[in-house]
Order: structure tokens, then C-alpha cells, then sequence
């Protein structure tokens, strides 16, 4: 009687589990043709939008020159450029969301994750401008053409943590295939003498757990994220920087590039709590269905953020030879 009714769990769970991914990618691929329409119409407004900010931006700092009250005004709209510029599409918020979506993540990693990016972000606007402006005299043009080409990069190493992640998920999936069917070798000649349950307590491991399959390879995946993310100069910064040493106030563009990344920190880091409650309530439906099953569910979550990590980094790269203004 209790091996029929096992033999029933068996059958019934794994149909649970299948509907409910069937559901997560037929939702995704609805998501992902929606953006792949209407992409081209995100980037030109935003584009659009950030050109009247700029405008705004090196207007305060030459009143600035002259005006007390506008450097608070500069102060303020810095902030709100960075709380409001990082909700766009940008490809920050892409590999943020993407990967906490897909992977094992704790919430105090994932914060100091996208805090740490928003302000690296900033740092390296700073060091470029600094760099290209005291030591090669460099002029506005070469300059923009210098954070375009660490933008590049960004997008480049986008696309690489996305076959980083993807590689490392099918190689756990192959490890856990071997490690489960080794386990049934090993229950099915011993079937006989004891039966095994999840944690029949006979001394052999029959699931890895996802958290310990993860943990190794996590920190190094966040170390990727922070780079992929920071290594791309911030715009805005970079644009305040050039007006502020233009009027010779350079430590006003310093001042406004870390307003920059204390707004952008902030929304980051909403969306990336909002991603990791999302992906609670389909994890507990997902897990709901059975209790040996979701081994592979982290993975097969994994596989498909490495893949979407890798489709957006190409989008980005052919947009940006599109020759459209990219957004954080």
C-alpha cells in the first residue's frame, strides 16, 4: 500500500512541476517579445527624456557660477536623476533582475550587490573624466568616446557572465544526473535490506541541496555582476563632470555624480527586492508540487537567465551600433 502510494506521488508530482514551468516560460516569452516590439520606442523616449534633464543639469551648473541656491537645486535634480534615470531600460537593472530571478540569492547579498554597482558606476565616471582631463587634456569628444568604449565593455562582459552562468547550471545539472542516478543504483540494490527516504538517516546523501551546489560559485557571480554593471561609467556623471570643469566648479560634478549614484542605489535596490519576492511565490508553487523534484528547478532557472544574459547582452551590443544613446 505505501509503495503504491509513492509510486502515485511520483507520477502526479513531476506533472504539477511541468505545468507550473510550462506557465514561468510561456510568461517570459510573452515578456520577451513584448520588449523585443517596443524596445526601439523605450530607448528613443528615454533618450529624448535624458536630453532634456542634460539640459537642465548644465544649466544649474553654470547658474551655479554665480548662484548659491542653485547648487541645491543641482544637488536635488542629481538625485532625482539618478532615482529616475535607473528605471528606464537600462542594462544594470537587467542583469540585476535577470539573475536574482534566476539564481539563489539572499537579500543582504543582493543589496550590497546593487548599492556596490550604483556607486562603482560613479567612481569610474569620476576616475575617466579625472584622468582624461588632468593628465591628456583630453576634449569633450574623446572623452565621450572613451566611456563609449568602456560601455562596450560593459555589455560585452554582460554577455559573458551570461555563458558563465549558463555553463556552470548545465554543468551541476550533469553532476546531479550522475549523482541521481548513482543514487538509484545504489537504493536499488539495497531495496532489499532498508528503505531510504529524503532523510532516511543511513548515512548516504541522496539530494545535494541547492543552496550548497550554489554557495561556491555565488560570490565569484556577484564579483562578475558588480564589473559588468560598473565598469560602465555613468552617463549623466560623466556629462556633469565635463560641464562643471567647463565652468572650473569641477568638485560640483563630483558632488553631483555621488547624488547620481545614491539615486540610482535606491531604485536598484527596490527592484531587487521586488525580483526576489516575486521569485519567492513561484518557488513555493514550484517546490509545492515535490519534495525531490526541485533539484533541478534552481538549475533549470539558472540555465535560462544564463541564456537571457547572453540574448540581452547581443541585443545591447547591436543597439549600440544602431548608434542609439545606451541608458544606464
Amino acid at each position: 500500500m505505501d509503495h503504491q502510494h509513492t509510486e502515485h506521488h511520483h507520477d502526479k508530482a513531476p506533472k504539477n512541476y511541468w505545468l507550473g514551468a510550462s506557465l514561468v516560460l510561456a510568461f517570459l516569452a510573452i515578456g520577451g517579445y513584448f520588449l523585443w516590439q517596443y524596445w526601439p520606442t523605450l530607448m528613443i523616449n528615454t533618450i529624448k527624456w535624458q536630453r532634456e534633464i542634460n539640459g537642465q543639469l548644465s544649466d544649474l551648473i553654470y547658474d551655479a557660477k554665480d548662484h548659491n541656491g542653485a547648487i541645491y537645486s543641482l544637488a536635488g535634480l542629481s538625485f532625482l536623476y539618478g532615482v529616475f534615470h535607473s528605471l528606464g531600460p537600462g542594462h544594470g537593472k537587467m542583469i540585476v533582475t535577470t539573475y536574482l530571478a534566476t539564481n539563489p540569492a539572499k537579500v543582504k547579498a543582493s543589496l550590497i550587490m546593487t548599492v556596490v554597482s550604483a556607486f562603482l558606476q560613479a567612481f569610474v565616471a569620476i576616475a575617466l573624466v579625472s584622468i582624461l582631463l588632468a593628465f591628456f587634456n583630453s576634449s569633450m569628444r574623446e572623452i565621450n568616446s572613451a566611456a563609449d568604449r568602456f560601455i562596450t565593455l560593459s555589455f560585452v562582459a554582460m554577455l559573458l557572465l551570461g555563458v558563465i552562468v549558463a555553463y556552470r547550471a548545465l554543468k551541476q545539472a550533469w553532476q546531479l544526473i550522475k549523482q541521481q542516478k548513482h543514487h538509484h543504483a545504489h537504493s536499488h540494490s539495497h531495496s532489499h535490506s532498508h528503505s531510504h527516504s529524503h532523510d532516511c538517516g543511513c548515512g548516504h546523501k541522496h539530494f545535494a541541496n541547492a543552496d550548497e551546489i550554489n554557495q561556491a560559485t555565488s560570490m565569484r557571480e556577484y564579483l562578475a555582476i558588480i564589473a559588468s554593471i560598473g565598469i560602465r561609467p555613468c552617463t549623466g556623471a560623466v556629462l556633469v563632470l565635463l560641464f562643471a570643469n567647463m565652468v572650473d566648479m569641477y568638485w560640483i560634478g563630483v558632488v553631483s555624480a555621488i547624488l547620481m549614484a545614491i539615486g540610482t542605489a535606491i531604485t536598484t535596490s527596490t527592484i531587487a527586492i521586488m525580483t526576489l519576492s516575486g521569485k519567492k511565490l513561484v518557488t513555493k508553487y514550484l517546490s509545492a508540487s515535490d519534495d525531490h523534484q526541485p533539484s533541478f528547478t534552481p538549475l533549470a532557472f539558472k540555465l535560462l537567465g544564463g541564456i537571457l544574459l547572453i540574448v540581452l547582452g547581443t541585443i545591447l551590443l547591436n543597439s549600440q551600433s544602431y548608434g542609439m544613446s545606451p541608458v544606464l
